[in-house]
C-alpha cells in the first residue's frame, strides 16, 4: 500500500509539471513586445507596471523598455513623458549601435513628438539625421514618415509651400513603391494633407487628394487581409469631406452624390460618423441636425473625459448653428463654456506639465539611485578583482618559491649524492693503500738546485704522501692551532720549498689543503651524525668561526651546512 501511494505522489508531481511550466511561460509572456503592443491602449496603467517589473528584472532590454514606455505615454497624451523615454532608449541606441533599424525608429519617434510639442526645429534635425539613416538602410517606410514630418514642420514654420513640397516627396515615394504595405500610411497622408488643404482653403487641391484617397481605398478594398470596419470607416471619413468640399466649390449635385455615398456606410451611423458630416450639413442649413450631431460627440466625450480643443471644435459648430437659428442666448452660453474649458484646458496643461515634471523628477531620482548603485557596484567588482588579482599573485609567487625550493632540494640532494659517491671511492682509495712503513723524512730537505726538477718533484711527492698520511691519522687537522710552523719541522723543510709541494700536490696553499680536510670530516659528521648541531659539527672539525665554515662549505659543495644537512636527511630517510 505504502507503495501505490509513492506512486499516487509522483504521478501527481509529473502531472503538475506542465501546468507549472504554463505558468512561467504565460509569466514570461506578458514581458514581451507582443504581449505590450496588444494592450498598451486599453490599460496604459497595467502597461507601465508590466514595464517596470520587465526593467527590474531585466527581462527586456532597457532600449525596448524605454521605446514601449514612450509609445505607452504618447497614447496617453503625455508627450513629454513619452519624449523622455524615447529620447533615452534613442541615446541608449546611439551609444551602443547594436541595431540600426531601431535607432532609426527611435528616430523617427523623436522627430514626430518633437513636433507634437511644438518643437519644430528640434524636430527637423531629428528628421533630416533619420531620412540618411533611412536611406543608408532602405527603409522606404521610415524615410516617408520622416520626409512627410518635416513638410508638417515646414508648414508650422510658415513655409506652406515647402511643406506641401515635402508632402508630395513622401507621398509620391510611397506611392512608387508599388507595396501594398504602404498602402494604409499612404491613405492616412493623403488624410493629413487634405486636411491642412482645407485649413489652408485650398479646396481644389483638397478635393484631389480626396479623389486619390478615395482611389485608393477602393484599391484596398479588394485585399482580403484587410479588416472591413476600419475601411468603412475610413470611406465615410473621406465621403464626408469630399461632400462638404464639393458643396463649397459649388458642384452641389456632386455633393449630393457623396453625402449618399457617405449615408451608405456602417461609419455613418456611429458618433464618429455623425460629426464628420456635421460641416457639410451646416453648409445645407440643417441646423438642428448639426446641434443634435454634436450633442452625441459631445456626450461620448465626456464619458471619455477628453474636453480639449477637439470639443472645443463641437462647441464652435453649435455656436455656427444657433447663430443661424438665432438662439443668441445659446451662443452666449456657449461662448461663455468655451473661455470656461479654454482656462480649465489652461490650468489643466499647466497641472498635466507639473505632474509631468514630478514624473521626470522621480524618474532622474531614480536614475541617479540607479546610477550611484552601479557606480557602487563597479567599485566593488574593481576591488574584488584587485584583491584576486593580489590573491592570484600571492599564490603565483608562493608556487614560484615552493617550486625553486623543490629544484634547489633536489639540486641538492644531486649533490649531496654526488658527494657521498665521492667520499666513497676516496675511502675505498685509502683503504686500499698500504700502510706506509718508512715515516722518517731526511735530516735536512735542501732547497731546489733547479738542475733536476723532475727529482725535486719525487722528492716532494714522497715527502707530502708521508705528510699527509701522519696529518689524516692523527687528525692533526682538527686542532684550530695547527700552524705552517709544525709541519715544517717534521718534514725538515723550508717555508719555500714546504709551500711549493703543498702546492704541487694539492693545486692549493696550505689553509686550503688543511680546510678541505676540516671540510671532509664535517660532511662525514653530518652523515654520522645527523643531530649535531652545524657548530657543533664546524668546531669539532678545527673550524671556531661559522662565518667561516659557512663561506668554505658552500665554496665546496655548492650549498649551505644547513641544506646540505637537510638533503642528506631526505635521502636517509
Amino acid at each position: 500500500m505504502r507503495h501505490f501511494y509513492y506512486l499516487c505522489f509522483l504521478l501527481l508531481g509529473f502531472l503538475s509539471l506542465p501546468v507549472w511550466a504554463g505558468e512561467d511561460n504565460r509569466a514570461s509572456e506578458q514581458y514581451t513586445r507582443e504581449y505590450i503592443m496588444k494592450d498598451y491602449m486599453t490599460k496604459p496603467d497595467r502597461t507601465l507596471q508590466l514595464l517596470d517589473e520587465a526593467e527590474a528584472n531585466s527581462t527586456m532590454p532597457l532600449n525596448i523598455v524605454d521605446e514601449l514606455r514612450g509609445v505607452v505615454y504618447r497614447n496617453m497624451y503625455r508627450n513629454k513623458s513619452a519624449l523622455h523615454y524615447t529620447r533615452r532608449a534613442y541615446v541608449r541606441d546611439s551609444l551602443f549601435h547594436n541595431d540600426p533599424s531601431h535607432l532609426l525608429e527611435m528616430t523617427v519617434s523623436m522627430a514626430e513628438l518633437s513636433h507634437l510639442l511644438s518643437d519644430y526645429k528640434e524636430s527637423m534635425r531629428y528628421a533630416v539625421q533619420g531620412v540618411e539613416l533611412a536611406r543608408e538602410l532602405k527603409d522606404i517606410q521610415s524615410e516617408c514618415k520622416l520626409l512627410f514630418c518635416m513638410g508638417e514642420n515646414k508648414r508650422m514654420l510658415t513655409f506652406k509651400e515647402e511643406g506641401y513640397r515635402l508632402f508630395d516627396e513622401a507621398i509620391d515615394l510611397l506611392d512608387n513603391s508599388k507595396s501594398k504595405d504602404y498602402e494604409t500610411m499612404l491613405s492616412y497622408f493623403y488624410g493629413v494633407k487634405m486636411g491642412y488643404l482645407i485649413a489652408d482653403k485650398r479646396l481644389d487641391d483638397a478635393i484631389e487628394i480626396g479623389l486619390q484617397r478615395e482611389k485608393l481605398l477602393d484599391k484596398t478594398s479588394r485585399q482580403a487581409e484587410v479588416r472591413a470596419d476600419i475601411l468603412d470607416q475610413q470611406f465615410a471619413y473621406v465621403y464626408s469631406k469630399l461632400a462638404y468640399l464639393f458643396h463649397r466649390t459649388g458642384d452641389k449635385e456632386r455633393a449630393a452624390a457623396y453625402y449618399k455615398k457617405y449615408q451608405s456606410t456602417d461609419a455613418s451611423a456611429t458618433v464618429d460618423g455623425r460629426f464628420d458630416i456635421a460641416p457639410y450639413l451646416l453648409a445645407l442649413g440643417q441646423y438642428q441636425t448639426v446641434l443634435d450631431n454634436c450633442l452625441d460627440f459631445k456626450k461620448m466625450m465626456r464619458q471619455q473625459d477628453t474636453l480639449n480643443n477637439q470639443y472645443l471644435s463641437i462647441l464652435n459648430l453649435e455656436i455656427l448653428a444657433n447663430t443661424k437659428l438665432e438662439n443668441y442666448k445659446t451662443v452666449i452660453n456657449l461662448q461663455r463654456v468655451i473661455a470656461a474649458i479654454k482656462d480649465n484646458i489652461y490650468q489643466r496643461e499647466k497641472q498635466n506639465a507639473a505632474l509631468e515634471l514630478d514624473t521626470l523628477y522621480e524618474v532622474n531620482e531614480k536614475e541617479a539611485r540607479i546610477s550611484e548603485q552601479a557606480f557602487q557596484l563597479k567599485i566593488r567588482t574593481i576591488t574584488l578583482i584587485c584583491i584576486l588579482s593580489g590573491a592570484l599573485l600571492a599564490l603565483f609567487f608562493v608556487w614560484r618559491l615552493w617550486y625553486q625550493n623543490c629544484v634547489i632540494r633536489n639540486k641538492n640532494k644531486a649533490l649531496v649524492k654526488r658527494i657521498n659517491e665521492q667520499f666513497s671511492m676516496q675511502d675505498e682509495m685509502d683503504r686500499s693503500q698500504l700502510d706506509v712503513k718508512d715515516l722518517s723524512f731526511p735530516e735536512k730537505v735542501e732547497d731546489e738546485s733547479g738542475d733536476n726538477e723532475e727529482q725535486d718533484k719525487q722528492m716532494n711527492k714522497m715527502i707530502f704522501e708521508k705528510l699527509d698520511y701522519i696529518i689524516k691519522r692523527d687528525k692533526m687537522y682538527l686542532s684550530p692551532d695547527l700552524s705552517r710552523e709544525e709541519l715544517t719541522k717534521i718534514v725538515r723543510m723550508n717555508n719555500t720549498r714546504f709551500a711549493k709541494m703543498i702546492k704541487e700536490n694539492t693545486d692549493t696553499n696550505l689553509s686550503g689543503y688543511i680546510n678541505n680536510l676540516r671540510l671532509n670530516y664535517a660532511i662525514h659528521l653530518m652523515k654520522e651524525q645527523p643531530d649535531y648541531t652545524l657548530r657543533a659539527i664546524a668546531e669539532s672539525s678545527g673550524i671556531n668561526s661559522m662565518p667561516t665554515f659557512h663561506q668554505l662549505f658552500k665554496g665546496k659543495t655548492g650549498m649551505t651546512p644547513s641544506e646540505f644537512k637537510n638533503a642528506q636527511k631526505e635521502i636517509d630517510s
